[in-house]
């Protein structure tokens, strides 16, 4: 954690922000304090008030020293102030200042000594307390941090620079709502300070009160325009209301000021894929060999459906690992090794979506499944504390559910240690409200990525990353920083007793057409990219009466599309768009459609296999990158290898093929609903053997201190394996 200090008159920098776009679209992000993610708040610089009267430094001599340290130079103001302490013994600012300057350079017993001068001088100042508090922190003893803190608000309670320092320390030690209480309490005091009207919104934006954040940053930008951050926590709060316009002119405004901002673009093209505003892929076809590269990474999920480049998309990953798993600031824990595996592995699965969320709709088989006399799984939730169904039943499906929604990196660390965990397993990636920083100080001694991001996290702080053949072909090891485990059939888990709602949708129901065929997409909109919709137009040129069921994302990204059909020959009542519901509707629903156009450079994940469990074929191809081979995955684990496309002729081929063939498709449909119930893809039984002997093996070569090697999971005879519980082969590269 870094604080920085500062002596310039009414100028407080911000603390960053834990803010996150949706789990499935954006990731968080840590970088400095001007306004970015991250969940480690750093303290606003210290200003110190003129001197008393009774001080002995000339006040146009304190008001040149204060130029000096705006400009940042500390060296300077340093030896400035040790001259003037030759003639100015008893100046407090004099011994103040240069304890800060100390503390600037990392010198902390000079900056400790100078600062204790600077209290006995002046005993009722606050600022040699706040300077003391800071010095504190950096050497790691937050108890004497906070109680500088109290006695700088002690000696002046009204003082909004130490309100705001001492919330920000607040934030970072996970004790976010006494911050929001501080921070208020400044506001009220100081109504036209835009930063502390920023952190406010970023400590109310941490506790889950939205709406409230997003006013607050509303307010700060009336206040002060340039407030960069603000802006762009502002843009994501729109966006997360799906407010896609709103959001977008947001990004747009922060790019026109600073083109460099690599961070700012990247947020703004994803918002215009969301919008299927297509304009985005010639803005990102000039910056694309600098974007996340020549300054600010970028979140590469991102730019994950901007183009199908898993080499670019690591070395993208890697810049942007390196702002997210810093070095600890104290070793990481060294485990002990056992002479055994023990009678019960302690596994952690870490995540924000212990809820009704896409990762609980895949993992409830799972965690029906696991061996519970080999297993005692662990769940920490640092998600919003949602009561439903999907949390009641992690709750009740595992050995002990953590919530920490509310406890510091630093505090959860310290908990997932205490468990004697044996592996952990991050479930989050670089997707919304991660908290996978914490990895980098070893909370267990084998350390997992699985599902939640399609790739790898560009970082040796995971041991292993969870996949399978079709997704991670041999040959592919280069796009992964982890060593990869994979599993048989497919790397992603199913509940086979998903619930698919008893109503009948009509093609009425829906909106669609009495007659003709139903081509369907349901991914989200910022997959869809001119390379699919080009051959989507295609085929509706060619069946007649046919149209495209699209999942809607909001009114501007249907009339995006619709022009954008018109431009191809197509009349624009021919895109039909169906609205959010319920997951077990939106399952029943499906059924209306006949075939699912999937996506390239991200294909469809969940999306896919809710499709598919609701007996819906999905033709699919499988492109380079991990996301974008996801659905071949998916459709060879429920055995449909005919739905696999080699290129983009033949995906058109096919497409065009099952429309026009009604009893090709009626044989397709029939072998899904009978290959739903028997197939690897919905066997949640087989699975979990088979990702418990990925965890086996994994923890078996650190137990054995052998070097870590890509590992395959098999199993020789899956029938066998189900009926009698074989264990399944373990294969090392």
């Amino acid at each position: 954690m870094t604080f920085a200090f500062s002596m310039q008159n009414n100028d407080l920098e911000p603390m960053a922000d834990p803010g996150t776009l949706p789990a499935d679209t954006v990731l968080t992000t840590k970088t400095p304090a001007t306004g970015s993610q991250g969940h480690t708040a750093l303290a606003a610089p210290v200003e110190l008030h003129p001197a008393a009267t009774d001080d002995p430094l000339p006040q146009d001599v304190q008001s040149q020293i204060r130029i000096v340290l705006a400009a940042g130079q500390f060296d300077k103001a340093a030896s400035v102030c040790g001259r003037l302490l030759n003639t100015y013994k008893t100046s407090a600012f004099l011994w103040t200042t240069l304890g800060m300057c100390h503390a600037h350079q990392r010198a902390l017993n000079d900056a400790l000594t100078c600062l204790n001068r600077g209290r006995e001088l002046a005993p009722t100042a606050p600022e040699p307390h706040l300077g003391m508090a800071g010095v504190y922190l950096q050497l790691d003893r937050p108890d004497a941090a906070e109680a500088h803190f109290r006695t700088a608000l002690g000696l002046d309670a009204r003082n909004a620079i130490a309100m705001n320092n001492f919330a920000n320390f607040l934030t970072s030690r996970g004790r976010t709502e006494e911050a929001a209480d501080l921070l208020q309490q400044a506001l009220e005091q100081t109504p036209q300070n835009a930063v502390i009207a920023y952190n406010l919104a970023n400590a109310r934006r941490q506790l889950g009160d939205a709406q409230e954040a997003k006013r607050l940053y509303g307010q700060a930008l009336a206040l002060r325009p340039d407030l960069s951050g603000a802006r762009f926590n502002y843009g994501q709060l729109l966006y997360i209301d799906r407010e896609f316009e709103a959001a977008a002119v947001q990004f747009d405004r922060l790019v026109a000021e600073n083109p460099e901002d690599d961070r700012a673009q990247a947020y703004r093209l994803h918002v215009m894929a969301m919008l299927n505003d297509f304009r985005w892929t010639a803005d990102y076809d000039s910056h694309r060999k600098q974007l996340g590269l020549r300054g600010t990474p970028v979140s590469p999920f991102t730019t994950l459906a901007m183009e199908d480049n898993p080499d670019l998309l690591r070395v993208r990953t890697q810049a942007y690992a390196a702002t997210q798993f810093t070095p600890p600031r104290q070793p990481s824990a060294s485990f002990a090794r056992p002479n055994q595996r023990p009678e019960r592995l302690r596994v952690g699965y870490f995540s924000a979506d212990f809820h009704c969320h896409a990762t609980m709709y895949l993992m409830a088989g799972l965690l029906r499944s696991h061996d519970a006399d080999r297993f005692e799984i662990h769940a920490f939730s640092y998600g919003p504390q949602r009561d439903d169904a999907q949390r009641s039943f992690a709750r009740n499906h595992v050995a002990q559910f953590h919530e920490v929604s509310e406890t510091s990196d630093r505090s959860l660390i310290d908990l997932a240690r205490a468990q004697h965990l044996d592996i952990a397993v991050d479930l989050k990636g670089f997707t919304g409200g991660s908290r996978c920083s914490i990895f980098a100080e070893r909370v267990a001694p084998v350390q997992i990525t699985y599902l939640g991001y399609p790739g790898t996290l560009g970082a040796a702080t995971m041991d292993y990353l969870i996949t399978d053949e079709v997704v991670s072909p041999p040959g592919s090891e280069r796009h992964f920083d982890e060593h990869l485990i994979r599993l048989p059939h497919s790397y992603q888990p199913n509940d086979p007793q998903r619930t698919i709602a008893p109503r009948q949708f009509t093609r009425a129901d829906c909106g669609l057409p009495e007659e003709g065929f139903i081509f369907c997409c349901f991914n989200n909109s910022y997959k869809i990219t001119p390379r699919e919709f080009d051959i989507w137009m295609r085929l509706l040129a060619q069946v007649e009466d046919s149209v495209l069921w699209l999942l809607s994302g909001g009114t501007a990204s249907e009339t995006n599309l619709r022009r954008e059909a018109v431009a191809r020959g197509i009349a624009p009542e021919r895109l039909v768009f169906a609205e959010r519901m319920a997951q077990d509707q939106h399952l029943a629903r499906q059924k209306a459609a006949d075939l699912f156009l999937d996506t390239f450079a991200v294909n469809a994940h969940t999306t896919c296999s809710d499709a598919l469990w609701a007996g819906l074929p999905v033709l699919t191809m499988p492109g380079q990158q991990f996301a974008a081979r996801v659905g071949a995955s998916l459709v060879s684990a429920v055995n449909l290898p005919e739905l696999i496309a080699t290129d983009e002729a033949d995906y058109e081929r096919l497409a065009l093929h099952f429309a026009k063939d009604p009893e090709a498709l009626m044989s397709l449909r029939s072998k899904l609903a009978v290959n739903r119930r028997k197939a690897p893809l919905f066997d949640a039984g087989t699975y979990a053997r088979g990702l418990e002997a990925a965890f086996d093996a994994a923890f078996a070569q650190w137990l054995h201190d052998a070097p870590k090697t890509h590992l395959t999971v098999s199993v020789s005879n899956q029938d066998q394996a189900q009926a009698q519980g074989t264990k399944p082969a373990i294969a090392a590269a």
